[in-house]
């Protein structure tokens, strides 16, 4: 009497089983973001456009503020350098859009799906590896952008090298600075969540660039109504953590209300897109 060989998993006659490993979303998202061209592409067009953008910036305040950048104060060229931040901004947008969305328009996001027991797993792992993204250019930017006002104002507006110091450690700078830095993380964010909710690339540039278009509009309504809606949009709650909201502003709410205002948006956002990948079909 003889007996038959067990079967390995790796074996023909091995019987198919369903996966039953819960996926490693995050690590995979990761590989998905590390190897391919044009993540490193975007990432390095953001930190080179916010540095232009910061010293183009600083050149043209004779033109947009009508006065010579030579009796330009050091804080306030600094503070028109910041501004490079809100450039790389735009990049990161496209490139969270770009990553998030690229699946559901090839369709590669229907293996995901069939894998995923929840598919609120995928969405986390996409979130933490845009936020990783945009957080650490977003820092890098506001560190390059900094000294590149600093080295403009102790040059082409000829302030006095002490000055220009204190003003580039100041805390104000501090915190307009880094504060600056949840822009790009916080509408990252928004476009992975759109790119889900829409199931498209488009759907997530479209809908951080809706908010932002919504603060601008609300900025022209009467000061009543945009006390109440500025503060709401997350361009007024950043605005609030950066030191740009001035207080008796219609911006203005204070640190932790825009604070409680942003982590609203993500998790309102996160949870819609959530929703929606439960409901993807195939």
């Amino acid at each position: 009497m003889t007996t038959a060989p067990p079967t390995t998993p790796g074996s023909p006659t091995a019987p198919s089983s369903p996966i039953t490993a819960r996926p490693r979303w995050t690590g995979a998202e990761w590989v998905k973001f590390r190897d391919p061209k044009r993540p490193r592409q975007l990432l390095g067009v953001a930190l080179a456009l916010g540095t232009v953008a910061a010293v183009l910036l600083v050149l043209t305040i004779p033109a947009t503020r009508g006065t010579p950048l030579s009796v330009t104060s050091p804080e306030d060229v600094l503070s028109a350098s910041v501004l490079g931040v809100d450039a790389a901004a735009a990049v990161l947008v496209v490139l969270a859009a770009w990553f998030t969305g690229v699946e559901f328009r090839t369709g590669a996001i229907t293996e995901a799906l069939l894998r995923a027991r929840r598919r609120s797993g995928i969405v986390t792992a996409k979130t933490v590896v845009i936020a990783a993204a945009a957080a650490v250019t977003a820092v890098i930017t506001a560190v390059i952008v900094t000294i590149s006002g600093s080295l403009l104002a102790g040059t082409a507006a000829g302030a006095d090298w002490s000055e220009v110091l204190a003003a580039a450690g100041s805390s104000d700078h501090l915190r307009l600075a880094f504060g600056s830095t949840l822009l790009p993380v916080i509408y990252s964010l928004l476009a992975v969540f759109g790119a889900v909710a829409f199931r498209s690339v488009t759907g997530g540039v479209l809908t951080p660039l809706t908010l932002l278009v919504g603060s601008m509009l609300a900025g022209w309504l009467p000061d009543g109504l945009a006390s109440v809606l500025r503060p709401l949009l997350p361009l007024g709650a950043v605005h609030n953590i950066s030191g740009v909201a001035e207080a008796g502003g219609t911006e203005y709410i204070g640190v932790l209300p825009a604070i409680v205002v942003l982590v609203a948006w993500t998790a309102g956002g996160a949870l819609l897109a959530t929703w929606r990948l439960r409901r993807q079909d195939f």
